[in-house]
């Protein structure tokens, strides 16, 4: 736990500018995300095969407007999948990643929050893959990590 909040600690994470509001925007701190993070590893819910890795790894993480389909829960990947709604700053994302999941969905209404999650990704050396739907009116936000 203490080295998952120790590696959060160190993003250096891009905040809100301007939080809006009508959005609940704030951010996830280092200490509840590590909290959060280690009970869905107790769990077998997320990293790379659903146990608990201490290592990092290059997930791929994929964030949009509105997912193009559901995960499903009995999944024959080897690794669960993580659907981040509501994703603001990706501190949970990059959580996930660090633990090694390999999937990770971050979806956001807001542009400017996709925008700070993918600087915040590529912070940590990860990278990120867009697959906003550009005929959408949705904004494109779409994280690949």
């Amino acid at each position: 736990l203490k080295h998952l909040q120790s590696a959060l600690s160190s993003v250096p994470v891009k905040q809100f500018p301007n939080p809006k509001i009508t959005l609940e925007q704030y951010a996830t701190s280092a200490e509840l995300a590590s909290h959060v993070i280690q009970y869905a590893l107790s769990k077998g819910d997320i990293g790379e095969g659903g146990q608990r890795q201490g290592g990092e790894s290059e997930p791929e993480s994929q964030s949009q407007s509105q997912p193009q389909s559901q995960p499903s829960s009995s999944s024959s990947s080897s690794s669960p999948s993580v659907l981040d709604l509501g994703c603001g700053t990706g501190m949970l994302a990059i959580g996930c990643a660090i633990v090694g999941t390999k999937s990770i969905i971050c979806v956001d209404c807001d542009e400017d929050a996709i925008q700070i999650a993918k600087d915040n990704v590529e912070a940590m050396g990860f990278d990120y893959n867009s697959n906003g739907d550009s005929d959408s009116e949705e904004p494109d936000s779409g994280l690949e990590s």
